[in-house]
C-alpha cells in the first residue's frame, strides 16, 4: 500500500512516487535486481506509481522475457522429443509383435515339417523297425524289448537267425537216412515200383500153388 501527503489524490496510481517510497520498494524487492531498480527511479523528474509500475513491468519483460522465451524452447523440444520417443517405441513395438509372429510361424512350420520327415522315416522302415518287426514274426513279447537299444534288438535277431539255422541242419540230417532206407527197398528189385514188385511176387506165388 503507497502512502502519500496527497490528501487530494484518491487513485492510488496518480500518487507521486516519491524518493522514500522508491527505497522501500528496493528493499522489498529481491537483492540481485537492488541495484538496477536503484537508478530506475530519476530524482529530478515526478513520476506517479503508475508510471513506476510500468518502469518495473518493463524492467521484469526484458530481464525474464529471454529466460521465458528459452524456457518456453526448450518445453517444446522436450514435447517434440518425447512425442518422438514415443513414436519409436510405438514402431519398436509393432516390429517386434511382427517378429514375434514371424518366429512362431517358423516354429509351426517346422514342426509340421519334422512330423511329416518322421512320417517319411517310418514309411522308409528304419533299421530299428526292420529289427523290431523280425522279432514281433519270431514270435517274441514285444513289451520285453520296448525301450532297448538297437545293439540288444539286433544280437536277439542275431540268437533266432542261429537257432534257426541250427534246426535246419539237424531237420537235414535226420531226413537224409530216412531216404537212404526208402532208396534201399527199391533198389532190391530193379529199380521197379515197390507195388509193382509186390504184385509180381503174389501171382507167381499162386502160379506154384496151382502147380
Amino acid at each position: 500500500m503507497v502512502f502519500s501527503d496527497d490528501i487530494n489524490t484518491k487513485n492510488p496510481d496518480l500518487v507521486s512516487c516519491t524518493s522514500v517510497i522508491w527505497r522501500k520498494l528496493i528493499r522489498l524487492g529481491p537483492l540481485e535486481y537492488a541495484s538496477a531498480l536503484a537508478v530506475m527511479k530519476r530524482e529530478d523528474m515526478e513520476e506517479t506509481v503508475l508510471d513506476m509500475a510500468k518502469k518495473l513491468r518493463a524492467y521484469a519483460d526484458a530481464v525474464h522475457g529471454p529466460t521465458h522465451a528459452r524456457i518456453a524452447a526448450v518445453e517444446t523440444r522436450l514435447q517434440k522429443l518425447e512425442d518422438k520417443i514415443d513414436e519409436n517405441h510405438k514402431r519398436l513395438r509393432e516390429e517386434i509383435r511382427e517378429d514375434l509372429l514371424q518366429i512362431s510361424a517358423v516354429q509351426i512350420r517346422g514342426s509340421s515339417t519334422q512330423r511329416r520327415c518322421s512320417s517319411a522315416r517310418e514309411r522308409r522302415y528304419t533299421p530299428r523297425a526292420e529289427l523290431w518287426f523280425f522279432l514281433r514274426d519270431c514270435g517274441e513279447n514285444m513289451n520285453r524289448w520296448h525301450g532297448k537299444s538297437m545293439a540288444a534288438l539286433a544280437q536277439r535277431v542275431c540268437e533266432l537267425m542261429e537257432v534257426k539255422t541250427q534246426r535246419g541242419s539237424s531237420t537235414k540230417r535226420e531226413a537224409a537216412p530216412v531216404a537212404r532206407s526208402r532208396t534201399a527197398r527199391y533198389d532190391d528189385d530193379d529199380m521197379s515200383d515197390p507195388l509193382e514188385g509186390t504184385s509180381k511176387t503174389y501171382a507167381q506165388g499162386k502160379k506154384d500153388n496151382q502147380a
